[in-house]
């Protein structure tokens, strides 16, 4: 059974929108794409779920991803496991268009969308890997702002999402998904697989029309 969204569960949970960028969302300038129906999808979705979370507020933190440049070498400093490094240049599953570094500091491709784009009073962490927790001050923020239950949306759901999903349970947070609200550059078949697991293991599968009534009560 998932959990009752009461007033008294939503006042100390925070909207969680994992890597809604352009890299992602935008097909004018993105590379590492998701599907052009699954970005408009995510992007009314979450813009209708954002404004009524906040009209409710209840905070709302992004997470973005990028990676330090050295402009005197050409290299990305901080992007260098050892995987990431073997799969640059080769395709990638499901996309069929070669991996390529280009989510570095100033980038356009690392902000988020504009009908997303943060407002005043809202949060932004900054990560370098899967992890948003990983060598961030997430875990803090959510400390300071008496945080128990995340409401997650973004993409990859295969990736950036499963690992905040797994980081969130150990850290006993309560996890809810919004599966209308993520997907995958990797295709529908690595989007389901991620709900799958994270429905087994991890926390709710919750649709974001329900959040969005339970913010009205």
């Amino acid at each position: 059974m998932r959990p009752d969204l009461t007033p008294a569960l939503l006042d100390r949970a925070a909207l969680l929108l994992v890597d809604m960028n352009r890299s992602h969302l935008d097909h004018s300038i993105g590379h590492l794409l998701v599907a052009k129906e699954d970005a408009d999808r995510i992007i009314a979705t979450a813009a209708k779920l954002r404004d009524a979370w906040a009209a409710a507020g209840r905070p709302v933190i992004f997470v973005r991803t990028h990676h330090r440049w050295n402009p005197a070498t050409g290299e990305v400093i901080d992007n260098r496991n050892p995987f990431w490094m073997a799969q640059h240049a080769n395709p990638i599953p499901g996309l069929s268009k070669p991996r390529r570094t280009l989510a570095v500091e100033g980038s356009p491709v690392t902000e988020v969308v504009p009908q997303l784009a943060p407002r005043p009073g809202e949060h932004t962490v900054f990560k370098h890997r899967y992890s948003p927790f990983h060598n961030t001050d997430l875990e803090l923020l959510l400390k300071n702002l008496d945080v128990d239950t995340l409401v997650i949306g973004g993409v990859n759901t295969n990736n950036c999402v499963l690992c905040t999903c797994f980081e969130a349970f150990n850290r006993d947070l309560r996890v809810i998904l919004l599966p209308d609200a993520c997907a995958s550059m990797n295709g529908p078949d690595y989007h389901t697989a991620a709900l799958t697991l994270i429905e087994a293991a991890l926390g709710w599968l919750v649709p974001s029309d329900d959040i969005i009534a339970a913010c009205a009560r």
